[in-house]
């Protein structure tokens, strides 16, 4: 599993050879687990390599999706250079055979071609512009501005592309003329409310500005490539330098982002879709609702008619409960210019916008199950990790105990993820260690992990922690950290807040997502900005019948029972 492990660590930088070596390890790793005896621990296993499994395939279909629409962005480029590539022809072009083509006028047209009658009349005030057009172009080429270099065929104009409010033209297709773009935009306007509010533009075409290879200035391009391009053109004369760096340094525009948008409480449940906008159901009753149901009825009873009768336990009907789930949205408003020239800016403040919406998202999540928990509490006695485990021990089993739950059945925890480096850290301090498991001072993850599967315990590590009173009362901590400033490290929060539930006992509703995209209107257009929308709908419904969330006090100094005076357990 530590291979496995190192490539899921790095799944997404995997070469392809990798990846497959990663889905053949997966596949090993679960055939010897699955031919092992069954219980608690491997099970737990099993639970580790399946999911291993899912993660990899899902980023094997990433790939696909990726590829796909790589493929799809280039056809669409080879077919816009193409256009492009369309050479300028001269009044009187050869053709293949060596034979002088049609003629035609100054302004591309056949002389002798005849417009056909039902045409003329609709056509007379296009021709009008055209022909103004003409003259305008004459004039731009008696300027003799920009100038090709020798050997250099520069070619200019602009490309008009379909959007998907231009009836008629397939998105993306070239628009051949105005008045195809004066029809789209009149039958455009027409279907739009008025009277309603704005709710955003459609596109219907866009225009971009070509320029040939020998006058586009890129990001990609060094900047000696680019000074070239430039003195290819405009000759700036001979600088002389007079000691030091005098050419300019390299602009580095890459914008580096490190948060995650994993979402380990919402995938950890069961989930289920809830496209109605929530959930109704009958809460399970419990074990203990059915006392007086059942008594022992012996002979002595049975040879005594009259005097005693058999119990019996109306049931009534359960209170449904409703559930309704909740929306995230997130929003996000960019300046125009910004969007077109810093690019890298947008994608960076987008992915920690998602990866602060997966954080609100989760603590939101976490609440919801907080409330449907009872609250209690576990003392101190020794370090971390033994005080911890003899907590998990007693409310596994006073749990087990009070709904008379076999051991076959999964009990789940949710910790906060650095749960794995306090304990780490526990272990470090001791005063001796058993080393026949391994190295102590190298725990790995899946080594503290094991100290809860080997109880039947099913973990899920959440990546964010409560805030400070979040249970209530006024001096629990943040389940983390704050900002670190000068001084003292910050140490470990004194008190650890956890859950445990039997598995199923909370259920994700997952409502669906509603993806805008980009969103503009009349209001943003007015300070040339947009914005970028996007909202999920998620909940979560109790459907157990008892959870718990835990309030450890917790010290991590490696004392056990041996090193330190304990009076007595409570706990």
């Amino acid at each position: 599993m530590d291979r496995i492990a190192e490539l899921l660590a790095r799944l997404q930088d995997l070469s392809p050879e990798e990846l497959v070596e990663l889905q053949g390890l997966i596949d090993t790793e679960f055939d010897r687990l699955a031919a092992e005896d069954e219980n608690a621990e491997t099970i737990g296993e099993l639970g580790k390599v399946v999911e291993a499994a899912e993660t990899a395939a899902a980023e094997v279909s990433r790939r696909a999706e990726v590829a796909e629409e790589t493929a799809r962005a280039a056809e669409e480029l080879r077919s816009r250079m193409k256009l492009l590539r369309t050479p300028v022809e001269e009044t009187q072009t050869p053709t293949e055979d060596g034979e002088e083509a049609v003629p035609v006028d100054e302004e591309g047209k056949d002389p002798e071609a005849k417009t056909p009658p039902a045409a003329a009349a609709g056509q007379e005030g296009l021709d009008k512009a055209a022909a103004g057009a003409g003259r305008v172009a004459r004039m731009a080429a008696q300027q003799g501005r920009p100038k090709a270099v020798p050997g250099r065929t520069a070619h200019f104009g602009t490309v008009l592309t379909a959007g998907p409010g231009l009836r008629n033209v397939s998105p993306g297709a070239p628009v051949e003329d105005r008045m195809t773009l004066a029809e789209g935009m009149a039958e455009q306007l027409s279907r739009m409310n008025r009277q309603a509010a704005s709710n955003g533009d459609v596109m219907v075409a866009s225009a971009a500005w070509t320029y040939p290879e020998g006058r586009r200035l890129t990001r990609s391009n060094s900047a000696e490539a680019n000074a070239s391009i430039l003195e290819g053109v405009v000759s700036y004369g001979a600088i002389t330098a007079s000691g030091g760096t005098c050419s300019p340094v390299n602009v580095d525009y890459s914008v580096p982002t490190w948060a995650g948008a994993d979402r380990p409480i919402r995938d950890g449940l069961a989930a289920f879709s809830s496209d109605r906008g929530g959930i109704m159901f009958v809460p399970p009753p419990d074990i203990s609702a059915l006392a007086g149901a059942t008594a022992v009825w012996t002979e002595a009873t049975d040879a005594s008619p009259g005097t005693a009768t058999k119990p019996v336990l109306t049931i009534n009907c359960g209170t449904v409960t409703t559930v309704y789930v909740d929306a995230i949205p997130t929003r996000l408003q960019f300046g125009n210019m910004q969007g077109r020239f810093a690019p890298e800016q947008i994608a960076a403040n987008t992915d920690l916008a998602i990866a602060a919406a997966a954080r609100i998202a989760e603590l939101n999540l976490l609440a919801k199950i907080d409330s449907s928990c009872t609250k209690v509490t576990a003392a101190a006695y020794l370090g971390a990790t033994r005080d911890l485990l003899a907590a998990i021990d007693l409310s596994a089993a006073a749990y087990r105990y009070r709904h008379r739950i076999p051991r076959s059945v999964s009990l789940t925890a949710i910790f906060p993820d650095w749960t794995h480096d306090m304990l780490r850290a526990d272990v470090a301090r001791e005063l001796a260690h058993s080393t026949s498991g391994g190295e102590p001072l190298a725990l790995s993850d899946s080594d503290i992990e094991a100290f809860f599967t080997a109880r039947g315990i099913k973990l899920i590590f959440s990546l964010d922690g409560r805030a400070a009173n979040a249970l209530g009362g006024s001096t629990n901590p943040l389940q983390g950290w704050g900002t670190q400033s000068a001084g003292a490290i910050l140490g470990w929060p004194a008190e650890l807040d956890w859950n445990l539930f039997v598995d199923g006992t909370f259920q994700f509703l997952d409502g669906g997502r509603l993806d805008l995209g980009v969103v503009r209107d009349a209001t943003l257009d007015s300070t040339n900005d947009y914005e970028t929308f996007v909202e999920t709908f998620e909940g979560v419904a109790f459907r157990g019948i008892e959870a718990l969330v835990i309030r450890s006090t917790l010290t991590p100094n490696g004392a056990t029972a041996g090193t330190v005076a304990v009076t007595g357990y409570a706990e």
